[in-house]
């Protein structure tokens, strides 16, 4: 489905009351570090990824940065972001999208988490769900080739944190449900979010976002001894179980894979650490070396 298995995300959130651009911040923009963010996935193996095509940035340029890298994209229109005109927006992102790569498929996650909307971006939930639907609207009537994500964060498997999926998998056609999972806010094993979503939907399954913090006290409290390499692996035995139940799964994420500053301080020159690579470029030994270890076997 996806060029490679293990993808590399993108930071590309409006946080802190709308304050920090996380792609600025990063240096994720075509002007600065982009390609270079791209290659050093790229040389890990990670072919794929989660992007953005969100307000305020050069549409045109990504596209063609991730065309010419050779990365294959699934792009958020919206992480956090207020839309005034969604299906205005999204269209304007597909026909750009047409023009740079012209029918080769355009994946998009319309909006990222549309539960958290009321509590990151003051937004009710009602409104970010209707934006999702209408972007994936105006995305289908102006590109030929697209194919959508729909993802929010899922703790367990109780029905309530499923309900903004499932309004938007009854009002268009999806192709991937995504969960995003990390060890702070998991309350069940990852196997068994993947086979309830997966049960309830009938469609492919993504671990749309997962990582791990290093200084974050709750993770270390719960996992004891990981590390970035521990628990992309603990993640894959978990997808493995999974699969070992019939789950067709589309991916794994590691979500962001470059570290951010703190959301609450943009200009911070302090970043946490929870992605593969470093400010100065350089990268985490435990998750590179795990990466690069699922090459090796891959190749095997």
């Amino acid at each position: 489905m996806f060029r490679s298995f293990t993808l590399a995300g993108f930071e590309c959130g409006l946080v802190h009351g709308g304050c920090h651009d996380l792609l600025r911040s990063t240096g994720h923009t075509p002007e600065r570090r982009m390609r270079e963010h791209y290659r050093h996935a790229r040389d890990h193996g990670l072919l794929s990824g989660r992007d953005g095509l969100v307000p305020g940035h050069d549409v045109v340029g990504r596209l063609r940065i991730a065309r010419e890298e050779g990365v294959e994209m699934v792009w958020d229109l919206s992480h956090y972001h207020r839309i005034d005109d969604p299906s205005a927006y999204a269209t304007s992102v597909a026909q750009a999208a047409y023009a740079v790569h012209g029918d080769a498929p355009l994946w998009l996650c319309p909006v990222n988490e549309p539960s958290l909307y009321p509590f990151i971006a003051r937004i009710p939930r009602h409104e970010a769900i209707d934006t999702a639907i209408a972007m994936a609207r105006a995305a289908y009537d102006n590109h030929p080739s697209v194919r959508i994500l729909t993802n929010d964060p899922i703790v367990g498997i109780g029905e309530r944190q499923f309900e903004a999926t499932d309004h938007i998998v009854n009002a268009v056609h999806v192709d991937v449900v995504g969960v995003n999972y990390y060890p702070h806010t998991a309350r069940t094993t990852l196997s068994k979010v993947l086979l309830k979503t997966w049960r309830r939907y009938g469609k492919p399954v993504m671990v749309s976002e997962t990582s791990w913090h290093d200084g974050h006290r709750v993770h270390h409290a719960r996992y004891p001894g990981f590390d970035k390499g521990r628990w992309m692996r603990h993640v894959l035995d978990e997808v493995r179980i999974a699969q070992d139940k019939g789950v067709v799964v589309a991916g794994v994420c590691w979500y962001p894979i470059v570290d951010c500053p703190p959301w609450h301080a943009p200009r911070s020159r302090n970043r946490w650490s929870h992605g593969l690579i470093r400010a100065d470029m350089s990268v985490d030994p435990a998750l590179s070396m795990e990466l690069r270890a699922q090459l090796l076997d891959d190749a095997a």
